[in-house]
């Protein structure tokens, strides 16, 4: 009889404390401990705020340009051809020497040239004595109209005649045809040199052109009086304007010539030298950010989360503009916006969240003005 109190006491003890856990586990009445000492519910603990990582970020005006690589070339580059015939007699410059217009570069031995003019101008004061003459014989009835006419017909020879050797005369000096640079001579003192010999070959490089090939595809983008940015090979800059865009591809690339006029006052830009050309064509204010940001709503829109001011959780679909080695830009966001970026794939729609300020954000490489 002893052992079976014994025993019911045991089992009466083992159920009040069973009764006592599962009452207390009810209740919520365990956990930590609040700021008056009491004990946080269970509840209430499952309804901490999930934390995430934000950075504020704020849009910047991308530029969007057309790039091509071309190549320096001289604005005008002429060669000076002999247009009379004869021995160099004199080289007024040199090559690589700078020139300015209508200064002569090399001259050619008189000869003969003097003595014939001299005759020519003596023959015309003679043809013009003989006119005026004719034309009072004539008034008198002494001549008839056409002896008058023949003897006009000679005093006009004997001016042409007089002219014509002035100009050969004029030619027998080479004179530079614009400002510019003698890039090459081919003659020199003593050579004797026949009407379409090359005697020296002149360009201009201020400006200079700046020539590149646009796609089919870009072509429609460029317009003539689009200013441009120069990069040479040694990393210097110079800016442009697009002066000509070509109507007619070139047969074997399918590509069209543009090109742009640099100023060159200091001659520091050199004919054939490797250029990149960088032309803006349209500008829109965008965000950059690491794909990794990137998330899909239910509906499967790529976009971004961020929080609002009431630290709610709000999705944004964007636009995917152009992608770089280190970023991508979104457009169609608010200028200003607190994007998430470590937790977006943990959180909804709606919800509210802790923000945890992160560090700096990363900068685009180019494409963008401040």
């Amino acid at each position: 009889m002893r052992k079976i109190i014994i025993m019911n006491k045991s089992i009466l003890t083992a159920a009040v404390l069973a009764i006592l856990a599962v009452g207390w586990i009810l209740t919520g009445q365990f956990g930590s401990k609040d700021a008056d000492g009491k004990s946080t519910p269970l509840e209430k603990q499952a309804q901490a705020l999930m934390k995430v990582r934000v950075a504020d970020l704020k849009a910047i005006r991308r530029v969007e340009t057309v790039d091509v690589t071309g190549r320096t070339e001289a604005s005008r580059m002429v060669d000076l051809r002999a247009e009379t015939d004869g021995q160099v007699k004199e080289l007024y410059a040199q090559r690589g020497d700078r020139i300015a217009v209508n200064k002569p570069i090399a001259s050619l031995r008189a000869d003969d040239r003097p003595a014939k003019l001299a005759e020519a101008r003596a023959i015309l004061r003679q043809r013009q004595i003989e006119f005026s003459a004719a034309v009072k014989l004539t008034e008198k009835g002494f001549r008839s109209e056409t002896e008058k006419a023949g003897a006009q017909a000679r005093l006009d020879a004997a001016r042409a005649a007089v002219e014509l050797m002035e100009i050969d005369i004029s030619r027998s000096t080479f004179r530079a045809p614009f400002d510019g640079t003698i890039s090459a001579g081919h003659v020199e003192k003593g050579d004797y040199v026949r009407v379409g010999d090359v005697t020296a070959t002149i360009v201009d490089l201020d400006p200079i052109l700046v020539v590149g090939n646009i796609s089919e595809r870009q072509i429609d983008k460029i317009e003539e009086g689009m200013p441009g940015t120069i990069t040479l090979i040694d990393g210097s800059t110079h800016t442009g304007i697009v002066r000509y865009i070509s109507s007619i591809a070139e047969a074997s690339t399918r590509t069209y010539r543009i090109e742009l006029v640099v100023p060159n006052a200091d001659l520091t830009v050199r004919d054939g030298l490797t250029a990149g050309i960088q032309i803006p064509v349209s500008s829109t204010m965008a965000h950059f950010v690491t794909p990794s940001v990137l998330t899909l709503n239910d509906d499967g829109l790529v976009g971004v989360k961020t929080v609002a001011a009431d630290n709610k959780v709000v999705f944004h679909p964007v636009d995917i503009i152009a992608d770089e080695p280190n970023g991508v830009w979104l457009g169609n966001l608010p200028e200003t916006i607190r994007l998430i970026t470590v937790g977006q794939e943990f959180v909804i729609q709606g919800e509210t969240v802790e923000p945890v300020q992160g560090t700096a954000w990363i900068a685009p490489v180019g494409n963008s003005l401040a």
